[in-house]
């Protein structure tokens, strides 16, 4: 009967308790590794990918050790490049 009124409101995202640096071991994983981090960003909204200038380092942040640890496992595993 088109009365039905519906709201939604937004999810509430916490910040990031932990951040590390990670990077391919070597440069022809480059490519992989960057679609690998785009996906997970899309996927985990707790999830954070930055870089820092002053360092050139990638920077991955997350809601703990063992989710970020989960993310390079992933890496290695689902895109076969291995990272430090």
């Amino acid at each position: 009967d088109g009365t039905v009124k519906y709201s939604m409101t937004s999810m509430h995202v916490p910040d990031p308790v932990i951040s590390l640096s990670i990077a391919p071991t070597s440069k022809t994983g480059n490519d992989k590794f960057s679609k690998a981090l785009q996906r997970f960003m899309k996927e985990d909204p707790t999830f954070r990918v930055g870089f820092d200038n002053e360092t050139k380092q990638t920077i991955i942040s997350g809601m703990g050790e063992l989710h970020l640890q989960i993310y390079v496992e992933r890496i290695k595993r689902e895109y076969g490049v291995e990272c430090v």
